[in-house]
């Protein structure tokens, strides 16, 4: 027998945090391995996390509502209902172990004793920190003279907002200040004693969203780290205009599929750069970027170069509203290859996009119009849609894109 203790997982590099929205499962209910367990909401969305092993719900340590630093235990999963579990387990404490996966299995629990649960709670276990009188806290201060409960993320927003954070009201565990306090606190008015900026008559200062303040990191990242150049491409889609039109699809999905078979030949542009080594992925997984009213998410078809126009089509629609639904799954985010990024819906003819890290590359697509081109030496009227490539010149050279961009163009065409 064994109890599995269930952890806050790391869903991103940026992420350092999480809100539970939800469990799926009660104590004393059973779990299977593979259903939904819990919703935590992240920087990029709200995602469905599964359990990874089968038995008893026997303890959830925190509740819907609360925030906890990644690799925090926050419930435990025993084989039975009687099983003795760990001692310490009625209040949550940061665990032990790596955040890989949700999951991580401790095969020998100490016994617990038959103590009242409220002397259970007062009595920390080794090396954990007594909660305050007014309950748990899930993350404290760093050593400040205020001793303000609050999480990493909240004191950095702080800093970054002018918020003095220990006149921000905490709505967490114990008077926790969270994330939407400090920005809360901002919106309201300033808390410190420092001026804040002025602005112009009629300006509204909005706090950055957790998605947003993501976006701008992660772009902000790419830019200052990674070389980029483009190039670009108008490519006649009368062929692309009936297959899709035979596979009843979009335009979105016939350039996915071109993306994705014409990475095969092309191993420089499915890279990454690693310090001091090129990482080649084997596996042809192609993001598709999505606008969201807090955003730009990416979710991500998994093995595109392998589906069908019609397969491709029905899991971009899946991922598009589970994303927009705020449903996603964890495994629906990271690993791509390339993303591909669509705004001729909105009408753009063409546009530069920024690589989305860790990845290499980025196809920006505009909306396909009638032009007149030369066909066959004549002018004719055809739809065309004008592709540009952004691709991080520490992995792929000039030549190595044009070649790539290319093949897309010859899979489309032909």
């Amino acid at each position: 027998m064994s109890v599995t203790r269930v952890i806050l997982p790391k869903l991103g590099l940026t992420m350092d945090e999480g809100r539970l929205i939800a469990w799926h499962k009660k104590e004393g209910e059973r779990v299977e391995k593979g259903e939904v367990l819990f919703e935590v909401e992240t920087d990029k969305a709200n995602l469905e996390i599964e359990a990874s092993t089968s038995g008893i719900v026997r303890r959830i340590l925190l509740p819907v509502d609360a925030s906890a630093p990644v690799a925090t235990v926050i419930a435990l999963i025993a084989d039975t209902a009687d099983e003795p579990l760990p001692s310490g387990s009625e209040s949550v404490a940061p665990a032990g172990m790596p955040a890989a996966s949700p999951l991580a299995r401790n095969d020998s629990p100490a016994p617990s004793s038959r103590e009242n649960p409220s002397a259970a709670r007062a009595r920390p276990s080794l090396g954990e920190t007594p909660p305050s009188p007014a309950g748990a806290s899930l993350s404290s201060s760093d050593g400040s003279s205020d001793r303000v409960r609050s999480s990493p993320a909240a004191r950095k927003r702080a800093l970054e907002l002018g918020v003095d954070i220990s006149a921000v009201r905490g709505t967490g565990p114990g008077g926790r200040v969270g994330l939407e306090d400090v920005e809360a606190a901002a919106s309201s008015g300033p808390t410190s004693s420092a001026s804040p900026p002025s602005g112009a008559l009629g300006e509204k200062r909005e706090p950055l969203s957790r998605m947003r303040r993501a976006v701008g990191e992660a772009m902000t990242m790419s830019v200052r780290e990674a070389p980029q150049f483009s190039i670009s491409r108008d490519v006649d889609m009368t062929a692309a205009n009936a297959k899709r039109k035979a596979a009843g699809v979009s335009y979105t999905d016939v350039i996915l599929a071109a993306a994705a078979t014409a990475l095969r030949d092309h191993p420089r542009l499915r890279s990454r750069f690693d310090g001091d080594a090129v990482v080649v992925s084997e596996k042809i997984d192609v993001g598709i970027a999505v606008a969201l009213d807090a955003g730009l998410i990416v979710p991500v078809l998994r093995d595109a170069d392998r589906k069908s126009l019609a397969a491709l089509r029905e899991e971009r629609e899946a991922l598009e509203t589970a994303v927009r639904s705020g449903r996603a799954r964890a495994d629906a985010f990271g690993g791509a290859a390339i993303t591909v990024s669509n705004l001729g819906t909105f009408g753009v003819d063409r546009f530069t996009a920024i690589v989305n890290p860790p990845e290499a590359s980025i196809l920006a697509v505009g909306r396909v119009a009638d032009r007149v081109i030369a066909a066959n030496g004549a002018p004719a009227v055809r739809p065309v849609v004008s592709l540009t490539l952004t691709v991080d010149h520490r992995v792929a050279d000039g030549a190595d894109a044009a070649r790539f961009l290319a093949d897309v163009a010859t899979h489309l065409e032909s």
